[in-house]
């Protein structure tokens, strides 16, 4: 019977994982995108644990895309986000002379404040499935869900490319779905170019 409600438990992992990037081109192919800000951004970040008693450090590799809703008529904008996140984890129970992985999609929305033509900040709020290969004491391994709340700047270097900045906050757990459950929080630092229109 447990292996049973572990094999349903795993088929629902999978089918999540591979409709989340379904919606994802869903969300970045849809009509009328003329004259929306639009951001295609490559970034790298570093991300720790809060907590000295837990070790996770993160290297992540974003590929975003972000849209405003509408076509911007003032400095201040509202959008949604989409990232596509490979990240290279060391953790507390990770072997030495290994890595493990991470995973995943994140959906949101960000909130844009244009200063100038070459400065604008931002503040986003997000969440999406993931898998996580590190087994540790406080959170299992497996589908984890990844909660995420940053500000971020854009600075213009040249044409259409901006130099993005951004710090963040981060929690990963899986809503009880596999023992343990605690949770990882994290902060994060990333840099990364953007290519605006």
């Amino acid at each position: 019977m447990k292996m049973e409600a572990n094999q349903l438990i795993c088929k629902k992992q999978i089918s999540i994982f591979f409709l989340s990037p379904v919606l994802f081109l869903l969300l970045a192919f849809s009509a009328g995108a003329q004259s929306r800000f639009e951001a295609h951004t490559l970034q790298y970040g570093y991300a720790k644990e809060f907590s000295d008693n837990v070790d996770y450090r993160m290297h992540m590799l974003v590929a975003e895309l972000s849209r405003s809703f509408n076509k911007p008529r003032k400095n201040d904008f509202m959008g949604w986000y989409g990232q596509l996140q490979f990240n290279l984890v060391k953790a507390t129970n990770t072997p030495a002379g290994k890595t493990d992985i991470e995973f995943g999609l994140n959906l949101g929305i960000r909130n844009h404040i244009r200063l100038s033509r070459n400065f604008y900040l931002y503040q986003m709020l997000g969440s999406g499935p993931h898998y996580i290969s590190a087994e540790l004491d406080r959170q299992a391994n497996g589908f984890i869900f990844s909660d995420n709340l940053a500000i971020g700047s854009y600075i213009h270097l040249s044409s259409i490319y901006f130099l993005d900045l951004q710090f963040g906050i981060r929690h990963i757990s899986n809503a009880n779905i596999k023992l343990p459950n605690r949770g990882v929080n994290s902060y994060i630092i990333s840099v990364g170019i953007s290519g605006i229109k």
